[in-house]
């Protein structure tokens, strides 16, 4: 499964942007794309153009299987600006939508105004290994990304 972050430009300078974490971890599977209104990257546009990527949604807004996607689209940057990112793009809007159930929690504590029941950007990368059955990866993130709340407090 490939994942495109579609990073907010503000995202790139945040200490506690999580999705750099992902792209280290998992650089072959990962693609970093600055989000662009008007002129959304061409790379993703030609993922986008085959039907075989969704958008990753929050709670019960999914209306397909993971399985049946070869890429996801996660928007990387806070709730408030993935909402305007999501309303303000028709190629992001137009994608099938997606959900994971996370089995606890939010432990992302770096930001204000987080969502209930929501997940930063590595937290759904982890549920994501785990459904893959990538469990020792999974975990192994895991592991990094509560070294990454530490170092950022």
């Amino acid at each position: 499964m490939h994942i495109y972050l579609v990073t907010h430009e503000r995202e790139f300078s945040r200490r506690s942007n999580t999705g750099k974490l992902v792209q280290q971890f998992i650089p072959d599977e990962t693609s970093i794309v600055a989000w662009r209104r008007k002129e959304p990257d061409s790379q993703l546009l030609a993922a986008i153009k085959t039907g075989r990527v969704a958008i990753l949604a929050p709670g019960a807004e999914g209306e397909h299987d993971i399985s049946d996607f070869d890429s996801l689209v996660l928007l990387d940057s806070t709730w408030q600006e993935a909402r305007k990112m999501y309303s303000r793009s028709d190629y992001l809007k137009d994608l099938p939508k997606v959900t994971l159930t996370a089995p606890q929690a939010s432990e992302f504590i770096l930001r204000a105004n987080q969502l209930e029941g929501g997940l930063s950007t590595v937290e759904c990368v982890i549920e994501l290994l785990r459904l893959q059955q990538r469990d020792a990866e999974a975990e192994q993130l895991k592991v990094e990304f509560k070294a990454f709340i530490r170092a950022c407090l």
